[in-house]
């Protein structure tokens, strides 16, 4: 905007008819106009919203002096009034709707200063619908603007979430888990980490329908947020398998939730259903690949023992702890 306005201010200056003010503050105009377009353009970092709202007033301030001094009639600038319309645009498409209303009131009160030269009758209503011309457009971009917000915090949502049981996905997982194992390295604080798997899922999907499989998965994350806490994180990470992240959780207070987390099947009303449950905590996890490797691992030793148990990282066969830390 500013770039755009200094450029069209230098043009204005070049071209007839010449300023019935000065063109000399024109180019000064110009000048401020280029500088802080180029300063915000180099900018790398977000200007906080009342810095971007100073900006925003220093460019209605400029474009009314710029159009004052090149002449509001009859000098072929008064129709560079509607650059408020930038104004507008970006008011209400980046600022708070209060603010944007500020903004606003700034253009109003600015405007009649270009209207000095035309009768009063006139003046008035050019102000009045010029200045309800660009309320109704800000109104219309900020509506714009929320069904956006809206439909991008939505796509972000689903973009986190399984869409069949609600919980969070592999990567919302993920990013949890990376910002907890953070917390254990500055703080020590313990986190633990249960991988779960519905015993004999596949045969129960080919025999009852994937409807029926569908269900069952949606009963088991029920179940799961039955008996966990508010900041633990559930995640499905695809098929029948499912996560529990523990912050705050020790290696002994996992197991216990293992524990009772392997009971959620038999407590389904139709069909029942039984989990083989993996344990594994912070301790010696570099990175979440790692504690879930650990996790998993712990969780195929209980598929491989019958299944509708737990089995922990601290009881895996030696062979199984050597890989899951070699992949850690």
């Amino acid at each position: 905007m500013m770039l755009a306005g200094a450029a069209l201010g230098a043009v204005s200056v070049i071209l007839p008819p010449r300023a019935t003010g000065s063109d000399t503050i024109v180019l000064v105009m110009v000048v401020v106009a280029a500088g802080l377009g180029l300063a915000l353009m180099r900018s790398r970092v977000a200007m906080p919203e009342w810095l971007f709202g100073a900006a925003i007033a220093t460019g209605t301030i400029l474009v009314t002096l710029a159009t004052y001094e090149g002449g509001t009639l009859n000098a072929g600038t008064d129709d560079n009034e509607m650059l408020y319309v930038w104004i507008c645009i970006l008011a209400f498409n980046f600022l708070s709707f209060r603010h944007a209303l500020a903004q606003l009131a700034l253009v109003a009160a600015a405007y009649p200063l270009l209207l000095t030269d035309t009768p009063t009758g006139e003046a008035a209503t050019r102000w009045l619908i010029s200045i309800t011309t660009l309320l109704v457009a800000g109104i219309v971009i900020n509506s714009l603007r929320s069904s956006r917000d809206r439909l991008v915090s939505e796509l972000s949502e689903r973009a986190r979430t399984d869409g069949l049981t609600g919980l969070l996905n592999r990567t919302a997982l993920e990013e949890r888990a990376i910002l907890e194992l953070a917390r254990t390295r500055r703080g020590g604080m313990p986190v633990g980490l249960i991988v779960l798997d519905v015993d004999g899922f596949k045969s129960f999907n080919d025999t009852r329908g994937h409807p029926a499989g569908d269900e069952l998965l949606r009963a088991v994350a029920d179940g799961l947020r039955r008996e966990t806490r508010q900041v633990d994180a559930l995640a499905r990470l695809g098929g029948d398998e499912f996560a529990v992240l523990l912050p705050g959780a020790s290696f002994r207070d996992a197991e216990l939730v293992a524990h009772r987390l392997c009971k959620i099947g038999s407590t389904l009303a139709k069909p029942r259903a039984t989990l083989s449950v993996g344990v594994a905590d912070s301790d010696g996890a570099l990175d979440f690949e790692g504690l879930w490797h650990v996790a998993d691992a712990a969780m195929y030793e209980a598929k491989r023992a019958g299944g509708d148990s737990v089995r922990t990282a601290r009881s895996l066969p030696a062979e199984d702890t050597a890989l899951a830390g070699a992949i850690a």
